[in-house]
């Protein structure tokens, strides 16, 4: 362009400058077609666009063009002390540099640059950043070419506001929605592990390309991953650097959201997340209560805008109040489920999960058995030596089935002295064998009567699902009637 009347050259800049204005809502987008119009129009290689952080004690580089790796999204200046640059954003007035070499701000990075141009990005009396341009020649840049850039840096100043503002406007969008989908999560989940699936894939669909960890104290007080999503797969991360003094220390601290922005500019920083450049935490509190924390990490330095904080925040708050909710629910469930004496499940979970695994059955195809157990003469057991004794004897059994049992089989007190097994994908031979060696662990128990030793016996029976019925209740009608009369044959053997 450099052939072209200033004038034209002029128009065609304002012009371009005025469609961006108007058509563009994304930042990327405007930082892209601002670096894009000053390489075309004047003939720049090395351009940067720098923007103040949040405490506007620096500026660091956005965007840039025609550098190599020295100027990255790392590369930062303190406002007023460092660089032509830092010192524009502090002033607010354009700075040209026509020998580098003669300026003491000059601070260098492309030992190529002969002459530099700082020109301020200004909204509303306030500086929001700086476009820096650099020539490989001295004395590059005209007073024509200063005018002009300086004017179309002042449109790109609020091109660059209203896609900031958009982008604002937006991530409060975002935030109703995030809250109304965790309460709606919340309200569905059947279980905390779940939920937390749940909580930490819309916490990563709101802040993409992020990692996403979510951590929860445990019964012993410690922290514990509980649930994760992200852009990168990290297993075996261990936390607990920064729990003794990273941003997860900071934020149980502080009670409340802590940022950093960037972890390359503090040395030895516990990072909680291997390659992370900066780092979002947000401790779960509800009623007083510290649940855990909520972490965000992105690679890229300087992600996480004031906006990103507020989101995080309120969508902290609603989780943490469903995540306690979600947990009284479970504990009650469990309270509910579960046999006081025993410790195994009751007969009204065994009704519950039988019904689950007709469902899951008929779903994949796959069969299961169900098996009871009823103790010989154990009313003997309570007559002769009281309830207390009994009560002893009931939970020896219980901890001996469980003791034979896999762990996705379900262990049940029926009622009285009788104890129910389900087992998931499990044929005949596998069931005969499961309750043969539940009645020799029975069989173990002993119970003094008198000066003599007796030892505890059980009848059984077993029903296949779907031999042996279709329902939850043709298969627990016939698995009654099959223990009851192995009870009497057993009864009548013993006659």
């Amino acid at each position: 362009m450099d052939n072209v009347h200033p004038s034209v050259r002029e128009i065609a800049v304002l012009q371009e400058a005025t469609e961006m204005i108007l058509s563009s809502v994304d930042v990327d987008t405007v930082l892209h077609q601002i670096l894009l119009i000053v390489r075309n129009y004047f003939g720049i290689k090395n351009c940067a666009i720098f923007l103040a952080d949040d405490a506007r004690t620096h500026v660091y580089v956005r965007a840039q063009n025609g550098y190599g790796e020295e100027i990255d999204s790392t590369h930062r200046l303190r406002i007023g002390e460092e660089g032509v640059t830092g010192w524009v954003a502090h002033t607010g007035v354009p700075l040209y540099v026509p020998d580098v070499s003669k300026e003491p701000r000059y601070v260098a990075g492309d030992a190529s640059v002969c002459s530099e141009l700082a020109l301020p990005l200004v909204v509303r009396e306030e500086v929001v950043g700086v476009l820096d341009i650099e020539s490989d020649k001295i004395d590059y840049f005209t007073d024509d070419m200063i005018g002009l850039l300086a004017l179309f840096a002042g449109q790109a100043a609020v091109a660059l506001e209203n896609a900031r503002l958009y982008s604002t406007e937006r991530r409060r969008m975002r935030q109703i929605e995030l809250i109304n989908l965790i309460a709606r999560s919340a309200t569905a989940a059947n279980e905390i592990e779940q939920f937390l699936t749940n909580l930490s894939d819309l916490t990563y669909d709101t802040f993409e390309g992020t990692d996403v960890c979510i951590l929860l104290r445990g019964s012993d007080g410690k922290l514990a991953l509980r649930a994760r999503a992200g852009a990168h797969e990290h297993h075996g991360v261990d936390f607990s650097a920064s729990e003794r003094g990273g941003i997860i220390a900071k934020a149980l601290s502080a009670r409340s959201n802590v940022v950093v922005h960037d972890v390359t500019t503090q040395p030895d920083w516990p990072v909680a997340i291997p390659g992370a450049g900066s780092e979002l935490c947000v401790p779960l509190v509800s009623f007083g209560e510290t649940l855990g924390v909520v972490l965000i990490t992105h690679e890229r330095p300087q992600f996480f805008t004031t906006d990103d904080r507020a989101i995080a925040q309120a969508a902290s708050d609603v989780c943490a109040t469903a995540i306690k909710n979600v947990q009284l629910s479970e504990e009650l469930r469990r309270v509910t489920s579960t046999d006081s004496l025993t410790g195994v499940f009751n007969q009204r979970y065994f009704h519950t999960v039988v019904a689950q695994e007709v469902t899951r059955a008929k779903r994949y195809g796959k069969g299961f058995a169900l098996a009871m157990l009823d103790l010989k003469d154990f009313r003997q057991v309570n007559a002769a030596l009281g309830f207390d004794e009994g009560d002893n004897v009931l939970r020896q059994a219980a901890q001996a089935i469980k003791g034979q049992v896999r762990s996705i089989d379900t262990v049940c007190r029926y009622a009285g002295d009788r104890f129910a097994l389900v087992m998931p994908e499990t044929g005949k031979e596998r069931a005969s064998a499961v309750v043969a060696k539940v009645e020799a662990a029975i069989t173990v128990i002993e119970y003094r009567d008198g000066k003599s030793a007796r030892k505890v016996a059980s009848s059984s029976a077993m029903v296949q699902y779907p031999q042996d019925g279709a329902t939850e209740l043709e298969l627990i009608r016939l698995l009654l009637t099959r223990v009851a009369t192995a009870k009497a044959n057993a009864t009548a053997a013993k006659a």
